[in-house]
């Protein structure tokens, strides 16, 4: 038996054989045959998965090479694929939602939370069960809702011609204000002619971002009009109701505990007792690091693709932004300048000049969750500290477009119409997740050069300036010495008292050429010294100086920003100037706001 059946193959290894020798030979015969060499059909062999001499396939006599999965298994495998276990997998989870939410609303120790539990436990309740229409159609509700607004709302509407739209639009705008501003009873620290120089303060920061804008006939009326609206609904709820408070300072505390992992872990590891101590080297940019390989593997499991396709379909009916635009202006507030970019990286190079612009300007009109903990234990009111981050998000629309009006169609306006490559480059989670942290390290050495270098050329001008200044027997010649003089009639319209206006002045000139935390260093002294601030410009104050807005975060976002989106490159660094100058006069007009509504 062993001999015969060698011989029963040699036929068949002796024509293969003749086969490979002839296409030697034909492969020799010259270089015009090369072509046509290249076309040679594929010979039959013994490894196919169908044999032209009707024996089985190799592979098909071969045992598995993991070898067959036992029954064990495929029990296993059909329990876990089956729809009942997933249908007990989902109500089981929704039982352990449920019994996180009951006894915190019945404790009594834990009921004055019941605003976030609620909102939390019910917003992944519902999201269970309409999940793909798997328990509750989605359709039905849909229709309700589109049947209502059309004929309560939309129709209506649409009768009335576009001119009286316009003017109706501004009425209401206009009525907003003007109640907000005089419908409220005056109290001595908010008299009504306080409330007037804000309100005009706020009406001079708009007309400022008219005539400035790249392309004022361009400029859409939807996304201006609603943001200046959302902007002091959004004030009146903060400072008159208490449930939208606990919301906003919730959402600030949990993205700065979340950025906060960044330091007390990673950084405290390598760094020991210096991490924590507000080193810019140590502990923002190994945030930053954290941050750019969390949203990395967020983005490779496709966590990134899911929210930014429903924050575009609410923002473009809302505002008439894009959706990338809106998941950047909704994260500011608490991530900050940078890695709000980075929440959108796969969009930055197809992202046009007036996205840009708006990503930049919302970095630069809000600080982040990171740093809300050190200026409250610096004596800053968290109050108003939420309040103008939250305020900052539709500010920031209506100015950017104002001042850089798209005129091309964003690729996420209204849904995502593109596909996300989340996986190219990363072969599992944790793959994606080594390569987001090198991508960290790239953003947060852009980050360190680029803050090195402006910060360095600021000095090098004060020098100057000081040098200057002693010719002229003007001790401390500085930008900040300068500006606060210039910003003292600004100051004025934004309804500090007058006594106090260049004292005031200084400090947004602070801010501006160093930066906000030494801004609200200087506040915490005025307010401890024998000539203390009024509560009123303290207000006004708080709000001023709460963003990012000044040379050194500028910076910062042409790092990061360049980083993500060489190919934008040049445009992020022509656009970020303009955005800065816009991002100061948001927090400012935030500033007029507190200046209407606030009191202490």
């Amino acid at each position: 038996m062993s001999a015969g059946a060698p011989n029963s193959q040699t036929p068949q290894l002796a024509k293969d054989a003749a086969v490979a020798e002839e296409h030697v030979a034909t492969s020799n015969e010259g270089s015009h045959h090369e072509i046509n060499d290249e076309k040679l059909g594929y010979q039959a062999s013994d490894r196919d998965i169908e044999s032209h001499n009707g024996r089985p396939p190799v592979e098909a006599i071969e045992p598995h090479p993991q070898g067959e999965p036992g029954r064990a298994s495929k029990l296993w495998h059909s329990i876990r694929t089956h729809k009942a276990t997933r249908i007990a997998f989902d109500f089981a989870l929704i039982g352990l939602i449920l019994g996180w939410w009951l006894p915190g609303i019945i404790r009594e120790e834990t009921r004055h939370r019941w605003v976030i539990t609620t909102i939390w436990s019910w917003f992944f309740i519902l999201l269970i069960l309409f999940h793909n229409d798997r328990y509750i159609p989605k359709a039905p509700f849909a229709n309700a809702i589109g049947a209502a607004w059309t004929t309560g709302v939309s129709r209506p509407w649409g009768m009335i011609p576009h001119y009286g739209q316009i003017g109706l639009g501004w009425l209401a705008l206009l009525a907003l204000y003007f109640g907000s501003a005089f419908g409220i009873k005056e109290v001595p620290e908010s008299r009504y002619g306080d409330r007037a120089r804000s309100l005009f303060g706020l009406f001079l920061i708009n007309c400022f971002f008219y005539c400035i804008s790249t392309r004022r006939a361009a400029i859409k009326l939807q996304p201006v009009m609603t943001g200046l609206g959302l902007q002091m609904i959004i004030g009146l709820l903060v400072f008159k109701t208490g449930a939208f408070f606990s919301v906003a300072r919730w959402l600030a505390f949990a993205a700065a505990d979340l950025l906060a992992q960044g330091q007390v872990g990673g950084a405290a590891f390598f760094w020991g007792d210096l991490a924590g101590q507000h080193y810019f080297f140590i502990d923002t940019l190994s945030s930053i690091i954290f941050f750019v390989a969390l949203v990395v593997l967020l983005s490779y499991l496709g966590i990134m693709s899911w929210a930014i396709r429903k924050f575009a379909w609410f923002f473009f009916k809302l505002m008439g932004i894009s959706g990338a635009e809106a998941v950047v202006a909704a994260a500011s507030p608490f991530i900050g300048q940078g890695e709000n970019a980075v929440l959108v990286q796969s969009f930055l190079d197809l992202m046009t000049n007036a996205e840009i612009f708006q990503v930049l300007t919302s970095g630069f009109s809000t600080i982040a969750g990171s740093v809300f903990l050190a200026y409250v234990q610096m004596g800053v009111s968290p109050t108003h500290l939420i309040t103008a981050a939250v305020m900052s998000i539709p500010a920031s629309i209506a100015a950017s477009k104002m001042v850089v009006p798209e005129t091309e169609t964003p690729v996420t306006a209204g849904s995502v119409n593109i596909q996300l490559n989340e996986k190219a480059d990363a072969v599992d989670p944790l793959h994606a997740f080594s390569n987001g942290a090198w991508l960290g390290v790239r953003v947060a050495a852009l980050i360190f050069c680029n803050v090195l270098c402006i910060v360095s050329l600021l000095y090098t001008v004060n020098g100057l300036l000081t040098y200057i200044g002693n010719f002229w027997t003007i001790n401390n010649l500085t930008l900040t010495l300068i500006l606060g003089y210039i910003l003292y009639p600004f100051c004025w319209c934004m309804g500090v008292p007058k006594k106090e206006l260049l004292r005031v002045s200084e400090l947004l000139a602070t801010k501006i050429v160093a930066n906000e935390f030494v801004a609200y260093a200087n506040l915490a002294k005025i307010k401890v010294s024998a000539n203390p601030l009024s509560d009123r410009s303290v207000l006004i104050s708080n709000f001023m100086l709460a963003g990012f807005g000044n040379i050194g975060s500028l910076g910062i976002n042409i790092g990061v920003l360049s980083g993500l989106a060489p190919s934008r490159g040049g445009a992020i660094a022509r656009l970020a100037p303009l955005s800065l100058a816009t991002g100061i006069l948001v927090t400012c007009s935030s500033a007029c706001i507190a200046g209407i509504l606030g009191t202490k």
